[in-house]
């Protein structure tokens, strides 16, 4: 496990009425959330998206980060977000290892979300870095991988996308409607017709958000097209939720989920199942 700091303020109380709700019904039901970062343009945007989401799910902020050269700069960036929100507690934790997969993993296992940005300093090109895909196949809470336009990553347009593509798709459906009313955002059902029986999902995936949260304003839009290539033309969405997908059994993660990671042009929660 790695050295763990209580950083700021971690004695600050969180009010009562803004602490994160335990019931089962959850669809992140843990504790905490979760922040791996190297320091990378990247991973500061990650730290200050999971700062955010913390402080709306009224939880702790764990920032976990090497040891390496950039350590005072991350702790700078961290200092920034205590006085942005000074009622959230902090708590650093110090990553020895090379590859803080392992460590992000094993967090995960309590954690409410776990959060890292698409790619850090050893991957500073186009595409993933390498922890994104096996950390998002192995987690066992939602992971969210930060990336594409600013004014996505800030919460600019207020609408949460969901790619669904079956009646079984609940917990991904589950994830986005309540990280959207947590936003007070919009809910968007995407759906890609590929089979007759479309209307059937999307009318599925509208009343079963709607039951969960009435108040939610929820759509859809459905295309004829592949699943995979829907994916990469979301626009105008703060995020996009995606199940795990993959081969039953086998891990990983499956295509859909791929080309949302590589492609969408916005954060990307992949939801654990």
């Amino acid at each position: 496990m790695p050295d763990t700091l209580h950083y700021a303020r971690p004695s600050v109380l969180v009010p009562e009425q803004s602490r994160p709700r335990q019931s089962a019904g959850e669809a992140m039901p843990g504790s905490g959330v979760v922040v791996g970062t190297d320091g990378s343009y990247l991973g500061d945007r990650a730290v200050a998206w999971a700062a955010r989401h913390a402080c709306l799910l009224g939880d702790v902020l764990h920032v976990y980060q090497s040891t390496g050269a950039r350590a005072g700069a991350i702790a700078h960036g961290v200092n920034q977000l205590v006085h942005e929100y000074p009622a959230m507690p902090v708590e650093r934790h110090f990553i020895d290892a090379a590859d803080p997969l392992e460590d992000l993993v094993e967090a995960g296992a309590t954690a409410r979300l776990v959060v890292v940005g698409a790619r850090g300093r050893n991957h500073p090109g186009l595409g993933l870095g390498h922890l994104v895909r096996p950390l998002a196949a192995r987690a066992l809470c939602p992971v969210a991988v930060v990336k594409g336009h600013p004014d996505a990553i800030r919460g600019r347009h207020a609408t949460v996308s969901v790619a669904i593509g079956r009646v079984t798709d609940e917990a991904p459906l589950a994830l986005a409607v309540e990280m959207a009313a947590r936003e007070n955002a919009a809910l968007r059902v995407i759906h890609a017709v590929t089979t007759s029986t479309h209307d059937d999902v999307v009318s599925w995936a509208l009343d079963r958000a709607t039951s969960l949260h009435p108040d939610l304003r929820v759509d859809a839009d459905a295309r004829r097209c592949l699943p995979h290539e829907f994916v990469a033309a979301i626009h105008d969405a703060d995020l996009l939720v995606v199940g795990r997908g993959g081969t039953r059994g086998q891990g990983g993660t499956g295509r859909v989920t791929n080309e949302a990671l590589f492609h969408a042009p916005c954060p990307v929660v992949v939801a654990p199942v």
